[in-house]
């Protein structure tokens, strides 16, 4: 009956959509986590059911389409660091082409999506590639192949230079100009984080525009405050490595990056009082606990488990 009909949210169904392209890639390991995303709800078993079906007609449709301009492939080039499974990135394509995450059915572009703790690799036409980070969302439009949309996230950018032809990123209503090859950005919630290894970004292009050389660092807080800084070339893009570097970060800002690293949300404790800045590196090898245990005294924090993911507090104070 229509009464009984399972309330599907567009966020359970893109979940169930993650879940299965994530299931499919022989490299999976999270059953401890997608059995308990399945038995949170009936309604979440009866999406990923869904997923399956539109997953069988995706394989239909990658196995007949033209190679979209973005979709993975093989590089001749040697990468800088250590890339990610191509099962993962031929998940994204297949995803693409399926409609999963699609903005339009009639327009050239596309999202992927990763959800948190998940990482994927997509190269472009001119050898470029995009790292997405977990919790990441990108827009990829055919007919804009030089240019991506970070709406929410993490990515490193290893590009190919075109000076005729820059790549350029959106996030929100800022543009950074590619004058180099890698870079790393983090879009949250207006906030912007943006990191060079090699060559150069050109930060809002104009009149007033900020040029980032090798080395350089720009943090953008929500409020708009703009901050620049330095980075160890070497440390940019840590993450992939499993490590996160910090000069002078908060513990909001660290909790926001344990949660797109680890897969689980981590959150600042309400009413914590504030603490000195973070000046170092943690390391994510291993299971979240294991991150967490290591990290706590470096932070001078303790984490607690709430259910769904960890709180942190101070380590003399009390649990909140």
């Amino acid at each position: 009956m229509e009464s009984n009909a399972l309330p599907l949210t567009p966020e359970i169904e893109e979940a169930a959509r993650l879940w299965a392209i994530r299931v499919d890639d022989p490299g999976f390991s999270d059953w401890d986590g997608f059995t308990a995303w399945l038995e949170a709800s009936p309604v979440h078993a009866a999406a990923y059911e869904a997923a399956l079906a539109q997953a069988g007609h995706a394989a239909a449709l990658l196995a007949a389409a033209t190679r979209p301009a973005w979709q993975p492939g093989t590089s001749t080039r040697a990468p800088r660091r250590r890339w990610f499974p191509a099962a993962a990135a031929v998940a994204a394509a297949v995803a693409g082409i399926a409609g999963w995450s699609l903005i339009d059915r009639g327009s050239p572009a596309e999202q992927i999506a990763t959800a948190p703790g998940e990482r994927r690799a997509i190269e472009l036409a001119d050898g470029s590639r995009v790292i997405l980070n977990g919790g990441t969302r990108v827009t990829l439009d055919r007919d804009t192949p030089r240019q991506v949309e970070l709406a929410q996230g993490e990515a490193l950018f290893e590009i190919k230079h075109d000076e005729r032809n820059p790549f350029v990123v959106l996030t929100g209503e800022t543009r950074l100009l590619d004058a180099g090859t890698v870079f790393n950005v983090v879009a949250d919630g207006g906030a912007l984080d943006v990191e060079v290894a090699e060559g150069a970004v050109i930060y809002q292009p104009g009149a007033n525009q900020v040029r980032l050389d090798a080395g350089d660092a720009l943090s953008r807080s929500r409020a708009g405050a703009v901050v620049l800084r330095k980075a160890d070339p070497q440390d940019v893009g840590g993450w992939q490595a499993g490590e996160l570097h910090y000069a002078g970060a908060s513990l909001e800002r660290i909790a926001r990056d344990l949660s797109r690293n680890l897969g689980r949300p981590v959150r600042v404790a309400e009413g914590a009082p504030p603490q000195p800045p973070f000046n170092g590196t943690l390391v994510l090898k291993g299971e979240p606990g294991e991150v967490l245990k290591r990290a706590g005294p470096l932070l001078g924090v303790r984490f607690t488990a709430d259910g769904k993911g960890w709180v942190m507090s101070p380590a003399n104070g009390p649990p909140r």
